[in-house]
Protein backbone atom coordinates (compact mmCIF):
# COMPACT_ATOMS: atom_id res chain seq x y z
CA UNK A 1 0.00 0.00 0.00
CA UNK A 2 1.42 3.37 -0.99
CA UNK A 3 2.58 5.18 2.17
CA UNK A 4 0.00 7.97 1.65
CA UNK A 5 -2.85 5.67 1.40
CA UNK A 6 -1.29 3.72 4.56
CA UNK A 7 -1.11 7.53 6.33
CA UNK A 8 -5.00 8.08 5.41
CA UNK A 9 -6.09 4.48 6.67
CA UNK A 10 -4.33 5.78 9.90
CA UNK A 11 -6.25 8.98 10.36
CA UNK A 12 -9.88 6.90 9.31
CA UNK A 13 -8.82 4.35 11.89
CA UNK A 14 -8.14 7.40 14.72
CA UNK A 15 -11.99 8.78 13.99
CA UNK A 16 -13.18 5.22 14.36
CA UNK A 17 -10.90 4.81 17.35
CA UNK A 18 -11.72 7.63 19.20
CA UNK A 19 -15.99 8.38 17.99
CA UNK A 20 -16.37 11.50 20.80
CA UNK A 21 -13.60 13.05 19.41
CA UNK A 22 -15.33 12.39 15.78
CA UNK A 23 -18.17 13.43 16.79
CA UNK A 24 -17.62 17.00 18.38
CA UNK A 25 -15.19 17.61 15.63
CA UNK A 26 -17.93 16.74 13.00
CA UNK A 27 -20.55 19.31 15.09
CA UNK A 28 -17.07 22.35 14.99
CA UNK A 29 -16.74 22.01 10.73
CA UNK A 30 -20.51 21.49 10.03
CA UNK A 31 -21.35 24.28 12.35
CA UNK A 32 -18.41 26.38 10.75
CA UNK A 33 -20.04 25.10 7.57
CA UNK A 34 -23.67 26.60 8.73
CA UNK A 35 -21.98 29.89 8.76
CA UNK A 36 -21.46 30.18 5.41
CA UNK A 37 -24.08 31.66 3.48
CA UNK A 38 -24.99 30.43 0.17
CA UNK A 39 -26.66 33.04 -1.82
CA UNK A 40 -29.40 34.18 0.70
CA UNK A 41 -28.96 30.34 2.42
CA UNK A 42 -27.29 29.46 5.14
CA UNK A 43 -27.53 25.67 5.93
CA UNK A 44 -27.41 25.71 9.61
CA UNK A 45 -27.38 23.01 11.88
CA UNK A 46 -27.54 21.19 8.60
CA UNK A 47 -23.90 21.93 8.03
CA UNK A 48 -23.18 19.25 10.88
CA UNK A 49 -25.15 16.51 8.92
CA UNK A 50 -23.68 17.15 5.37
CA UNK A 51 -19.58 17.13 7.75
CA UNK A 52 -20.43 13.71 8.65
CA UNK A 53 -21.52 12.36 5.81
CA UNK A 54 -17.91 13.31 4.43
CA UNK A 55 -16.50 11.86 7.26
CA UNK A 56 -18.22 8.92 7.63
CA UNK A 57 -17.99 7.98 4.04
CA UNK A 58 -14.19 7.78 4.56
CA UNK A 59 -14.15 4.08 5.99
CA UNK A 60 -16.94 1.74 6.79
CA UNK A 61 -15.48 1.42 10.62
CA UNK A 62 -16.50 4.79 11.64
CA UNK A 63 -20.22 3.84 12.08
CA UNK A 64 -19.74 0.59 13.58
CA UNK A 65 -17.74 2.38 16.59
CA UNK A 66 -20.53 5.20 17.23
CA UNK A 67 -22.19 5.16 20.87
CA UNK A 68 -25.17 3.67 20.80
CA UNK A 69 -28.70 5.82 21.83
CA UNK A 70 -26.98 9.30 21.44
CA UNK A 71 -28.57 10.54 18.69
CA UNK A 72 -32.56 8.85 20.38
CA UNK A 73 -31.39 11.28 23.17
CA UNK A 74 -30.50 14.10 21.26
CA UNK A 75 -33.68 14.38 19.32
CA UNK A 76 -35.58 13.80 22.35
CA UNK A 77 -34.39 16.94 23.60
CA UNK A 78 -35.07 18.67 20.52
CA UNK A 79 -38.33 17.83 19.55
CA UNK A 80 -39.43 18.20 23.62
CA UNK A 81 -38.05 21.57 23.59
CA UNK A 82 -39.74 22.21 20.24
CA UNK A 83 -43.22 21.38 21.39
CA UNK A 84 -42.86 23.22 24.90
CA UNK A 85 -42.39 26.07 23.03
CA UNK A 86 -44.77 25.74 19.79
CA UNK A 87 -47.37 24.08 21.89
CA UNK A 88 -49.35 27.23 23.61
CA UNK A 89 -49.51 28.71 19.93
CA UNK A 90 -50.56 25.48 18.08
CA UNK A 91 -53.66 25.26 20.42
CA UNK A 92 -54.09 29.29 20.67
CA UNK A 93 -54.31 28.93 17.09
CA UNK A 94 -56.14 25.51 16.64
CA UNK A 95 -60.38 26.81 16.15
CA UNK A 96 -59.38 29.73 14.00
CA UNK A 97 -56.89 27.81 12.04
CA UNK A 98 -58.58 24.65 11.64
CA UNK A 99 -59.40 24.35 7.90
CA UNK A 100 -55.47 26.02 6.89
CA UNK A 101 -53.98 22.77 9.49
CA UNK A 102 -56.49 19.92 7.52
CA UNK A 103 -55.38 21.74 4.25
CA UNK A 104 -51.74 20.96 5.18
CA UNK A 105 -52.62 17.85 6.10
CA UNK A 106 -54.03 17.39 2.58
CA UNK A 107 -51.34 18.46 1.43
CA UNK A 108 -48.97 16.48 3.14
CA UNK A 109 -50.26 13.56 2.17
CA UNK A 110 -50.88 14.07 -1.41
CA UNK A 111 -47.02 14.74 -1.13
CA UNK A 112 -46.57 11.20 -0.05
CA UNK A 113 -48.76 9.80 -2.27
CA UNK A 114 -46.91 11.77 -5.40
CA UNK A 115 -43.74 10.87 -3.91
CA UNK A 116 -44.63 7.03 -3.38
CA UNK A 117 -46.04 6.64 -6.52
CA UNK A 118 -43.51 8.47 -9.15
CA UNK A 119 -40.70 7.08 -6.85
CA UNK A 120 -41.62 3.60 -6.17
CA UNK A 121 -44.37 2.65 -8.71
CA UNK A 122 -42.54 4.62 -11.91
CA UNK A 123 -38.46 4.19 -11.27
CA UNK A 124 -38.55 1.46 -8.90
CA UNK A 125 -36.70 3.09 -5.54
CA UNK A 126 -37.28 1.53 -2.42
CA UNK A 127 -39.37 2.66 0.86
CA UNK A 128 -36.53 4.09 2.92
CA UNK A 129 -35.16 6.20 0.40
CA UNK A 130 -38.16 7.70 -0.74
CA UNK A 131 -39.44 7.92 3.09
CA UNK A 132 -35.71 9.50 4.33
CA UNK A 133 -36.37 12.00 0.27
CA UNK A 134 -39.45 13.22 2.04
CA UNK A 135 -38.49 13.70 5.29
CA UNK A 136 -35.68 15.82 3.86
CA UNK A 137 -37.90 17.97 1.36
CA UNK A 138 -39.62 18.80 4.61
CA UNK A 139 -36.45 19.34 6.34
CA UNK A 140 -37.88 17.50 9.62
CA UNK A 141 -35.28 15.77 11.78
CA UNK A 142 -38.03 13.87 13.94
CA UNK A 143 -38.97 12.46 10.19
CA UNK A 144 -36.15 11.49 9.20
CA UNK A 145 -35.45 9.41 12.99
CA UNK A 146 -38.88 8.14 12.32
CA UNK A 147 -37.81 6.51 8.81
CA UNK A 148 -34.57 5.62 10.33
CA UNK A 149 -36.50 3.63 13.40
CA UNK A 150 -38.77 2.03 10.61
CA UNK A 151 -36.33 0.71 8.21
CA UNK A 152 -34.07 -2.51 8.61
CA UNK A 153 -31.05 0.06 7.18
CA UNK A 154 -31.02 3.31 8.87
CA UNK A 155 -28.79 4.27 6.07
CA UNK A 156 -30.84 4.63 3.59
CA UNK A 157 -33.46 7.07 4.87
CA UNK A 158 -30.30 9.44 5.78
CA UNK A 159 -29.20 9.10 2.33
CA UNK A 160 -32.67 9.85 0.96
CA UNK A 161 -32.63 13.08 3.54
CA UNK A 162 -29.52 14.08 2.56
CA UNK A 163 -30.28 14.76 -1.32
CA UNK A 164 -33.50 16.15 -0.57
CA UNK A 165 -32.91 18.58 2.29
CA UNK A 166 -31.01 21.74 0.70
CA UNK A 167 -33.01 21.33 -2.29
CA UNK A 168 -35.87 21.70 -0.28
CA UNK A 169 -34.79 24.91 1.17
CA UNK A 170 -33.34 26.31 -2.17
CA UNK A 171 -37.30 25.75 -3.35
CA UNK A 172 -38.93 27.26 -0.51
CA UNK A 173 -37.08 30.42 -0.52
CA UNK A 174 -37.59 30.45 -4.45
CA UNK A 175 -41.31 30.10 -3.72
CA UNK A 176 -40.81 33.14 -0.99
CA UNK A 177 -39.44 35.60 -2.96
CA UNK A 178 -42.30 35.25 -5.78
CA UNK A 179 -44.58 35.48 -2.97
CA UNK A 180 -42.89 38.59 -1.36
CA UNK A 181 -42.91 40.23 -5.18
CA UNK A 182 -47.18 39.70 -5.08
CA UNK A 183 -48.77 42.87 -4.15
CA UNK A 184 -52.16 42.04 -5.59
CA UNK A 185 -53.65 39.66 -3.32
CA UNK A 186 -56.93 39.61 -2.07
CA UNK A 187 -57.21 38.14 1.78
CA UNK A 188 -61.05 37.77 2.60
CA UNK A 189 -60.51 35.90 6.14
CA UNK A 190 -57.24 38.02 7.06
CA UNK A 191 -57.25 41.55 5.81
CA UNK A 192 -55.60 42.91 9.03
CA UNK A 193 -52.06 44.05 9.47
CA UNK A 194 -51.57 41.51 11.85
CA UNK A 195 -50.00 42.73 15.84
CA UNK A 196 -46.89 44.84 15.40
CA UNK A 197 -44.09 43.69 14.53
CA UNK A 198 -42.41 46.51 16.43
CA UNK A 199 -43.78 48.71 19.46
CA UNK A 200 -43.30 52.25 20.03
CA UNK A 201 -43.47 55.03 22.48
CA UNK A 202 -45.09 58.12 22.32
CA UNK A 203 -46.32 60.85 24.45
CA UNK A 204 -49.26 62.53 23.32
CA UNK A 205 -50.96 66.02 24.34
CA UNK A 206 -54.56 65.58 24.90
CA UNK A 207 -56.82 68.50 22.82
CA UNK A 208 -60.22 67.29 23.21
CA UNK A 209 -62.33 65.09 25.80
CA UNK A 210 -62.37 61.68 25.31
CA UNK A 211 -63.12 58.29 27.36
CA UNK A 212 -60.02 55.82 27.15
CA UNK A 213 -61.83 53.10 26.23
CA UNK A 214 -62.84 55.13 23.04
CA UNK A 215 -59.48 55.36 21.61
CA UNK A 216 -58.52 52.93 19.01
CA UNK A 217 -57.08 50.04 19.66
CA UNK A 218 -57.48 49.94 23.68
CA UNK A 219 -60.27 47.41 23.49
CA UNK A 220 -58.64 44.83 21.07
CA UNK A 221 -55.05 45.33 22.92
CA UNK A 222 -53.12 47.13 20.09
CA UNK A 223 -52.83 50.28 21.77
CA UNK A 224 -52.15 50.55 25.93
CA UNK A 225 -51.19 53.62 28.37
CA UNK A 226 -48.33 53.29 30.58
CA UNK A 227 -47.69 57.09 32.14
CA UNK A 228 -50.64 59.36 32.47
CA UNK A 229 -50.29 63.26 33.80
CA UNK A 230 -53.22 65.38 34.62
CA UNK A 231 -53.64 69.07 34.14
CA UNK A 232 -51.47 70.42 37.21
CA UNK A 233 -50.51 66.94 38.82
CA UNK A 234 -47.17 65.03 38.96
CA UNK A 235 -47.03 61.99 36.63
CA UNK A 236 -48.06 58.80 37.54
CA UNK A 237 -48.53 55.26 36.44
CA UNK A 238 -51.68 54.76 33.98
CA UNK A 239 -52.78 51.85 35.75
CA UNK A 240 -56.76 52.75 35.60
CA UNK A 241 -57.86 55.68 32.97
CA UNK A 242 -61.28 56.82 32.57
CA UNK A 243 -61.75 59.98 30.87
CA UNK A 244 -58.99 62.11 29.41
CA UNK A 245 -59.37 66.19 29.51
CA UNK A 246 -57.64 68.38 27.18
CA UNK A 247 -54.13 69.72 28.73
CA UNK A 248 -53.31 65.70 30.09
CA UNK A 249 -50.36 64.54 28.64
CA UNK A 250 -50.52 60.12 28.01
CA UNK A 251 -47.60 57.96 27.53
CA UNK A 252 -49.11 55.68 24.28
CA UNK A 253 -47.24 52.25 23.95
CA UNK A 254 -47.99 50.07 20.54
CA UNK A 255 -47.48 49.40 16.69
CA UNK A 256 -46.81 52.80 14.67
CA UNK A 257 -49.77 52.16 13.02
CA UNK A 258 -51.86 51.71 15.86
CA UNK A 259 -50.50 54.67 17.88
CA UNK A 260 -50.42 57.33 14.82
CA UNK A 261 -54.16 56.31 14.90
CA UNK A 262 -54.97 56.43 18.51
CA UNK A 263 -52.86 59.93 18.49
CA UNK A 264 -55.03 61.27 16.40
CA UNK A 265 -57.87 60.67 18.21
CA UNK A 266 -56.80 62.07 21.44
CA UNK A 267 -55.39 65.41 20.44
CA UNK A 268 -51.30 65.60 19.44
CA UNK A 269 -48.05 64.39 20.21
CA UNK A 270 -46.29 66.74 22.93
CA UNK A 271 -42.98 68.75 22.76
CA UNK A 272 -41.80 67.04 25.64
CA UNK A 273 -41.20 63.11 26.58
CA UNK A 274 -43.10 61.96 29.45
CA UNK A 275 -40.30 59.66 30.07
CA UNK A 276 -37.78 62.24 30.56
CA UNK A 277 -39.23 63.13 33.82
CA UNK A 278 -37.92 60.17 36.19
CA UNK A 279 -38.57 62.36 39.06
CA UNK A 280 -41.75 60.34 40.57
CA UNK A 281 -42.62 57.42 37.99
CA UNK A 282 -39.49 54.78 37.08
CA UNK A 283 -39.52 52.18 34.19
CA UNK A 284 -37.11 50.05 33.40
CA UNK A 285 -36.72 46.22 31.87
CA UNK A 286 -36.83 43.19 34.46
CA UNK A 287 -35.97 39.99 33.85
CA UNK A 288 -38.96 37.79 35.26
CA UNK A 289 -36.94 34.42 37.05
CA UNK A 290 -39.22 34.02 40.23
CA UNK A 291 -40.33 30.71 39.39
CA UNK A 292 -43.38 31.03 41.38
CA UNK A 293 -44.87 33.58 38.88
CA UNK A 294 -44.20 31.53 35.56
CA UNK A 295 -47.22 30.37 34.01
CA UNK A 296 -49.09 33.16 35.89
CA UNK A 297 -51.23 36.13 33.33
CA UNK A 298 -49.39 39.45 33.55
CA UNK A 299 -53.07 40.43 35.82
CA UNK A 300 -51.97 37.05 38.06
CA UNK A 301 -48.96 39.36 39.46
CA UNK A 302 -50.86 42.01 41.12
CA UNK A 303 -48.48 44.35 40.33
CA UNK A 304 -50.96 47.34 40.17
CA UNK A 305 -52.90 46.08 43.58
CA UNK A 306 -49.64 45.67 45.58
CA UNK A 307 -47.06 48.28 43.96
CA UNK A 308 -48.87 50.35 41.97
CA UNK A 309 -46.55 49.41 38.98
CA UNK A 310 -47.74 48.18 35.25
CA UNK A 311 -46.29 46.28 32.69
CA UNK A 312 -46.29 48.09 29.41
CA UNK A 313 -43.77 45.29 27.42
CA UNK A 314 -42.97 41.77 27.38
CA UNK A 315 -39.79 40.82 25.24
CA UNK A 316 -39.72 37.40 24.55
CA UNK A 317 -36.61 35.97 23.04
CA UNK A 318 -36.10 38.22 20.13
CA UNK A 319 -40.03 39.82 20.04
CA UNK A 320 -41.53 42.32 21.78
CA UNK A 321 -45.12 42.33 22.98
CA UNK A 322 -47.33 44.56 23.86
CA UNK A 323 -48.57 43.45 27.67
CA UNK A 324 -52.36 43.09 28.38
CA UNK A 325 -54.12 41.28 31.42
CA UNK A 326 -54.41 38.03 29.81
CA UNK A 327 -50.81 37.75 29.12
CA UNK A 328 -48.78 34.23 29.91
CA UNK A 329 -45.45 34.72 31.23
CA UNK A 330 -42.78 32.74 31.36
CA UNK A 331 -39.27 32.35 33.27
CA UNK A 332 -36.87 34.73 31.16
CA UNK A 333 -39.17 36.91 29.41
CA UNK A 334 -37.96 40.80 29.99
CA UNK A 335 -40.76 42.71 31.28
CA UNK A 336 -41.17 46.63 31.04
CA UNK A 337 -42.28 48.10 34.15
CA UNK A 338 -43.24 51.45 34.85
CA UNK A 339 -43.51 51.72 38.78
CA UNK A 340 -43.67 54.49 41.81
CA UNK A 341 -39.49 55.37 41.79
CA UNK A 342 -39.94 54.86 45.34
CA UNK A 343 -41.00 50.96 44.74
CA UNK A 344 -38.45 49.50 41.85
CA UNK A 345 -36.43 48.20 44.19
CA UNK A 346 -39.75 46.04 45.74
CA UNK A 347 -40.81 45.34 41.89
CA UNK A 348 -37.34 44.00 41.01
CA UNK A 349 -36.89 41.77 44.23
CA UNK A 350 -40.54 40.31 43.08
CA UNK A 351 -40.36 39.80 39.62
CA UNK A 352 -36.44 38.04 40.46
CA UNK A 353 -34.00 39.58 37.89
CA UNK A 354 -31.29 37.17 38.23
CA UNK A 355 -28.96 36.06 35.86
CA UNK A 356 -27.88 33.08 37.22
CA UNK A 357 -31.39 31.60 37.03
CA UNK A 358 -32.03 32.12 33.53
CA UNK A 359 -29.99 28.96 32.14
CA UNK A 360 -31.38 27.04 35.54
CA UNK A 361 -33.77 24.17 34.89
CA UNK A 362 -35.84 21.96 37.05
CA UNK A 363 -34.51 18.55 36.32
CA UNK A 364 -38.11 17.31 37.92
CA UNK A 365 -40.35 19.15 35.39
CA UNK A 366 -37.13 17.99 32.59
CA UNK A 367 -37.06 14.68 33.75
CA UNK A 368 -40.96 13.62 33.64
CA UNK A 369 -41.87 15.15 30.83
CA UNK A 370 -39.49 13.19 28.81
CA UNK A 371 -40.47 10.21 30.50
CA UNK A 372 -44.05 10.47 29.55
CA UNK A 373 -42.98 11.72 26.06
CA UNK A 374 -40.71 8.29 25.94
CA UNK A 375 -43.94 6.40 27.11
CA UNK A 376 -46.74 7.30 24.60
CA UNK A 377 -43.94 7.07 21.69
CA UNK A 378 -44.52 3.39 22.59
CA UNK A 379 -47.88 1.76 21.96
CA UNK A 380 -47.87 0.99 17.93
CA UNK A 381 -50.41 0.60 15.53
CA UNK A 382 -50.02 -1.80 12.39
CA UNK A 383 -51.95 -0.91 9.36
CA UNK A 384 -51.30 -3.32 6.73
CA UNK A 385 -47.44 -4.57 6.64
CA UNK A 386 -46.28 -1.30 8.76
CA UNK A 387 -46.13 -0.21 12.22
CA UNK A 388 -47.13 3.33 13.09
CA UNK A 389 -45.84 4.63 16.51
CA UNK A 390 -45.09 8.05 17.78
CA UNK A 391 -41.51 6.97 18.68
CA UNK A 392 -38.87 9.05 20.31
CA UNK A 393 -39.61 11.34 17.74
CA UNK A 394 -43.14 12.15 17.93
CA UNK A 395 -43.60 11.14 21.73
CA UNK A 396 -41.41 13.72 23.35
CA UNK A 397 -42.94 16.36 20.73
CA UNK A 398 -46.56 15.42 21.61
CA UNK A 399 -46.24 15.34 25.38
CA UNK A 400 -43.85 18.92 24.87
CA UNK A 401 -46.99 20.41 23.32
CA UNK A 402 -49.72 19.48 25.43
CA UNK A 403 -47.00 20.59 28.73
CA UNK A 404 -46.04 23.69 26.97
CA UNK A 405 -49.71 24.89 26.50
CA UNK A 406 -50.98 23.72 30.41
CA UNK A 407 -47.11 25.97 31.59
CA UNK A 408 -47.59 24.45 34.55
CA UNK A 409 -49.20 21.71 37.09
CA UNK A 410 -49.72 23.00 40.97
CA UNK A 411 -46.16 23.53 41.71
CA UNK A 412 -44.42 21.86 38.77
CA UNK A 413 -42.95 24.80 36.05
CA UNK A 414 -43.28 22.98 32.51
CA UNK A 415 -41.67 25.53 30.43
CA UNK A 416 -37.95 26.04 30.08
CA UNK A 417 -36.13 29.89 30.36
CA UNK A 418 -36.40 30.64 26.79
CA UNK A 419 -32.33 30.69 27.14
CA UNK A 420 -32.53 27.15 28.45
CA UNK A 421 -34.93 25.99 26.06
CA UNK A 422 -32.89 27.20 22.88
CA UNK A 423 -29.73 25.76 24.12
CA UNK A 424 -30.80 22.28 24.87
CA UNK A 425 -32.18 22.34 21.54
CA UNK A 426 -29.13 23.10 19.74
CA UNK A 427 -27.25 20.90 21.54
CA UNK A 428 -29.88 17.94 21.06
CA UNK A 429 -30.08 18.84 17.57
CA UNK A 430 -25.89 19.01 16.81
CA UNK A 431 -25.92 15.50 18.75
CA UNK A 432 -28.51 14.02 16.19
CA UNK A 433 -27.31 15.92 12.83
CA UNK A 434 -23.62 14.36 13.75
CA UNK A 435 -24.41 10.75 14.96
CA UNK A 436 -26.91 10.45 11.90
CA UNK A 437 -24.16 11.72 9.01
CA UNK A 438 -21.40 9.71 10.41
CA UNK A 439 -23.23 6.75 10.43
CA UNK A 440 -24.95 7.38 6.94
CA UNK A 441 -21.46 8.78 5.06
CA UNK A 442 -20.67 5.36 3.68
CA UNK A 443 -24.34 4.69 2.27
CA UNK A 444 -24.16 8.07 1.11
CA UNK A 445 -21.19 7.79 -0.35
CA UNK A 446 -22.18 4.11 -2.90
CA UNK A 447 -25.92 5.73 -3.69
CA UNK A 448 -26.14 9.78 -3.94
CA UNK A 449 -23.39 10.02 -6.68
CA UNK A 450 -24.93 7.22 -9.17
CA UNK A 451 -27.89 7.06 -11.66
CA UNK A 452 -29.83 6.01 -8.76
CA UNK A 453 -29.27 9.12 -7.05
CA UNK A 454 -30.48 11.32 -9.66
CA UNK A 455 -33.91 9.21 -10.27
CA UNK A 456 -33.71 9.61 -6.68
CA UNK A 457 -33.19 13.74 -6.77
CA UNK A 458 -35.64 14.01 -9.85
CA UNK A 459 -38.79 12.35 -7.78
CA UNK A 460 -37.66 14.94 -4.74
CA UNK A 461 -37.44 17.99 -6.58
CA UNK A 462 -41.17 17.26 -8.30
CA UNK A 463 -42.51 16.49 -4.58
CA UNK A 464 -41.12 19.57 -3.26
CA UNK A 465 -42.60 21.51 -5.55
CA UNK A 466 -45.87 19.57 -6.05
CA UNK A 467 -46.02 20.10 -2.19
CA UNK A 468 -45.22 24.03 -1.87
CA UNK A 469 -47.25 24.73 -4.53
CA UNK A 470 -50.40 23.03 -2.56
CA UNK A 471 -49.83 24.92 0.59
CA UNK A 472 -49.60 27.82 -1.19
CA UNK A 473 -52.81 27.05 -2.97
CA UNK A 474 -54.49 25.68 0.05
CA UNK A 475 -53.86 29.00 2.07
CA UNK A 476 -54.77 31.71 -1.08
CA UNK A 477 -57.97 29.75 -1.40
CA UNK A 478 -59.25 30.16 2.47
CA UNK A 479 -58.60 33.41 2.59
CA UNK A 480 -55.22 33.95 4.05
CA UNK A 481 -53.26 37.68 3.34
CA UNK A 482 -50.06 36.90 1.36
CA UNK A 483 -48.12 37.34 4.95
CA UNK A 484 -49.59 34.41 6.47
CA UNK A 485 -49.28 32.66 3.78
CA UNK A 486 -45.70 32.94 3.86
CA UNK A 487 -45.50 32.22 7.47
CA UNK A 488 -47.92 29.02 6.54
CA UNK A 489 -45.31 28.00 4.06
CA UNK A 490 -42.15 28.54 5.84
CA UNK A 491 -43.88 26.87 8.66
CA UNK A 492 -45.22 23.96 6.87
CA UNK A 493 -41.93 23.25 5.45
CA UNK A 494 -39.94 23.96 9.47
CA UNK A 495 -37.12 25.28 8.49
CA UNK A 496 -35.95 28.13 10.83
CA UNK A 497 -33.44 29.71 7.58
CA UNK A 498 -36.56 29.83 5.89
CA UNK A 499 -38.13 31.60 8.46
CA UNK A 500 -35.56 34.09 9.20
CA UNK A 501 -35.36 34.71 4.97
CA UNK A 502 -38.81 35.15 5.12
CA UNK A 503 -39.09 37.86 7.91
CA UNK A 504 -36.07 39.48 5.89
CA UNK A 505 -38.46 39.92 2.73
CA UNK A 506 -41.44 40.83 5.45
CA UNK A 507 -41.60 43.19 8.56
CA UNK A 508 -45.25 41.75 9.87
CA UNK A 509 -46.20 39.44 12.82
CA UNK A 510 -48.36 37.42 10.45
CA UNK A 511 -45.61 35.44 9.10
CA UNK A 512 -44.43 34.30 12.76
CA UNK A 513 -47.61 33.43 13.64
CA UNK A 514 -48.30 31.83 10.52
CA UNK A 515 -45.30 29.63 10.70
CA UNK A 516 -46.39 28.65 14.66
CA UNK A 517 -49.48 27.43 13.52
CA UNK A 518 -48.28 24.75 11.29
CA UNK A 519 -44.99 23.61 12.44
CA UNK A 520 -45.33 21.41 14.82
CA UNK A 521 -48.66 19.98 13.36
CA UNK A 522 -46.45 19.44 10.03
CA UNK A 523 -43.64 17.55 12.09
CA UNK A 524 -46.79 15.16 13.27
CA UNK A 525 -48.01 14.49 9.89
CA UNK A 526 -44.68 13.79 8.39
CA UNK A 527 -43.90 11.56 10.48
CA UNK A 528 -47.02 9.34 10.00
CA UNK A 529 -46.30 9.65 6.43
CA UNK A 530 -42.62 8.59 6.30
CA UNK A 531 -43.34 5.36 7.82
CA UNK A 532 -46.24 4.93 5.41
CA UNK A 533 -43.79 5.21 2.92
CA UNK A 534 -41.30 2.91 4.40
CA UNK A 535 -43.44 -0.20 3.48
CA UNK A 536 -43.29 0.19 0.27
Amino acid sequence: MPAGRQEAARVWQFFADNPWVTVFSVITVGALLGMVRFGPVRLGAAGVLFVGLLVGALDKDIADALPAGVSALGLALYVYTVGLESGPAFFRELRGQLAVMAGAIVALVVTAVVVGALGHGALGISGPFLAGGFAGIGTTTPGLAAAQAASEDPAQPAVGYAIGYPFAVVITILFIAALATRRRWTARRDPGSGLPAALVTRTVHVTREIAWADVPGVAEHRVLASEYRAVGAAPRVALQLDRLHPGDLVEVVGGEEDVVAATARLGELAAAHLLDDRSTVDYRRVLLTNPDLAGHTVAELGLADTYGAAVSRVRRGDFDMLAHDGLVLQLDDRLRVVMPRERSAEVTRFLGDTEAKVSEVSAVSLGLGLALGFLIGIPSLTLGGTALALGTGAGPLVMGMVLGWLRRTGPLVWTLPTRANLTLRQIGLLLFLAIVGLSSGYSFRENAFSMFGLKLLAVLVVGAVVSYALMVLVAKALGQSRERTMGLLSGYVGNPAILAYTNSRVSDSRVNSGYSTLFALSILVKIVCVQLLVGL
